[in-house]
């Protein structure tokens, strides 16, 4: 028995130490290893943003390979590379003297024929132009012949003032009053109504303009002091003179023979204008036309204002027809063109703004609008994406060919409570249900149904109900 506790007091710290060690192994394989398979996260508020990373190159949204319509020689290119042209410039052009030669005899040949039109046009010109002067003529002598002042009452015992002129202005009735406007002044005015409202001061030595239409009045000798106060009335045309019913018809006859006249010198002006279709001007400028029409497929002109960027043929090299020649890129407006997937397309909506980031210019930022997105996949490594075009605004530092990262924000909810998305269990059964494992506040677990809104790219989940801020979930890893 000595012996027993003697052996044990001699490898008593060994056994203690042992003993120790496996204590600790049995706590770890409980607890410990326990813990490698559990995750816990407090529910707290934050941001769950869903969005979309899309990556794509950049290029201009005008952008033309040119050639000729006909082929030939070249003659000439008159721009060189980088060089900036605008819309309709000529770039090239294949030899066209012999077209230039035969224009030049067919223009001449429609200029004759077109010598008797114009002829013909300017003297019907000169035509209207003279019957509505003689018209005109009429009209005036008409309004203004044996126009009489008529007193507002017949106890005036004055003259009525003489009305003279030629008169240019509407038909009507004129109101014209007389009077000093002061006592202690010696001029009278002269106010006009009706037809026209006027005021001036009456010339005693020479007649007075009346209103603006070319007639005057005047008083004779008689004292204008006895006109002070006095109302008359001045009727355009005077229906009551004498000559009013003769000048009428005058001007009527007038009107009649303008209207023969003008119409006799138009049928002449169409009657040559027929003529000259049906004979040698419509045949020479279809003539002109068409050798300008195979000008223009001899020449290449810049479809838009822009940049040449490549010139792949020289003066005296021939060209085929379409056979590129020259390059040229617009400058108005960059566009971006991303790849989209087919998980993501159906996401993506027009006018929505895109983040954009290049490799290039690692340190900003711009912003683009999402314009249109392609309806028709195209192939990359067996794989089939879409292509959205996003336009950019001009920056001198973004160039055709760069690559660029567009971020597209979906969805946004800002200070929302949100958990990550591997915490949650989904139950399949009747109704699909959201099930996380929550820590009481005795120290176990308990199952519980959440609602859930937005999903966020970082996999943080909105939490609509089911949990409060604050509490803690755990879920085992998988």
């Amino acid at each position: 028995m000595d012996k027993i506790i003697d052996l044990f007091n001699k490898y008593k710290k060994t056994s203690i130490s042992i003993g120790v060690i496996l204590l600790l192994a049995i706590i770890y394989m409980v607890f410990g290893r326990g813990n490698e398979d559990v995750d816990t996260f407090t529910v707290e508020r934050t941001d769950v943003v869903q969005l979309v990373i899309l990556s794509g190159k950049v290029q201009t949204t005008d952008k033309a390979d040119l050639g000729f319509a006909s082929s030939g020689r070249i003659s000439n290119v008159s721009v060189k590379n980088n060089q900036t042209v605008t819309k309709g410039a000529v770039l090239a052009q294949l030899e066209i003297d012999d077209l230039l030669a035969d224009l030049k005899i067919k223009q001449a040949n429609l200029k004759s024929a077109n010598v008797d039109i114009e002829a013909a046009k300017e003297e019907l010109d000169l035509v209207i132009k003279q019957e509505d002067a003689k018209v005109q003529s009429a009209y005036r002598t008409l309004l203004s012949s044996g126009l009489t002042s008529v007193p507002r009452s017949d106890d005036y015992d004055v003259d009525p003032p003489t009305v003279s002129g030629i008169y240019d202005g509407q038909e009507g009735q004129y109101k014209i009053l007389i009077a000093r406007e002061n006592s202690t002044l010696s001029d009278f005015s002269l106010l006009t109504f009706g037809l026209e409202k006027t005021k001036k001061i009456i010339d005693k030595n020479r007649p007075t303009m009346l209103g603006t239409g070319g007639l005057f009045i005047s008083f004779g000798d008689n004292n204008i002091d006895l006109y002070h106060d006095t109302t008359w009335y001045l009727d355009i045309p005077n229906k009551s003179s004498s000559v009013y019913l003769s000048n009428l018809n005058a001007y009527n006859e007038a009107k009649k023979n303008r209207d023969l006249i003008i119409q006799n010198a138009e049928a002449e002006y169409k009657k040559i204008i027929t003529e000259g279709d049906d004979d040698s001007s419509s045949v020479a400028k279809a003539e002109v036309e068409k050798i300008n029409a195979e000008i223009r497929k001899n020449t290449i002109y810049a479809p838009f204002s822009g940049k040449v960027t490549n010139i792949e043929k020289e003066v005296g090299e021939n060209a085929s027809v379409g056979e590129r020649v020259i390059s040229i890129i617009g400058g108005n407006k960059l566009e971006i063109v991303l790849q989209v997937s087919e998980l993501d397309v159906s996401r993506l909506t027009p006018r929505v703004p895109v983040s954009l980031k290049f490799d290039a210019l690692k340190e900003e930022e711009f912003t683009g609008i999402l314009q249109t997105i392609n309806s028709r996949e195209t192939e990359i490594d067996g794989v089939p994406v879409y292509e959205a075009f996003v336009e950019l605004s001009p920056d001198e530092r973004i160039k055709t060919g760069m690559s660029a990262t567009g971020t597209v924000i979906l969805g946004v909810k800002t200070s929302v409570l949100a958990i990550p998305k591997y915490f949650v269990t989904k139950v399949e059964g009747e109704n699909m249900k959201n099930i996380v494992q929550v820590v009481t506040s005795k120290g176990k677990t308990e199952e519980r149904e959440i609602t859930l809104g937005l999903v966020g790219t970082d996999s943080m989940i909105e939490v609509i109900s089911g949990l409060a801020e604050g509490e803690k979930i755990v879920s085992a890893k998988k």
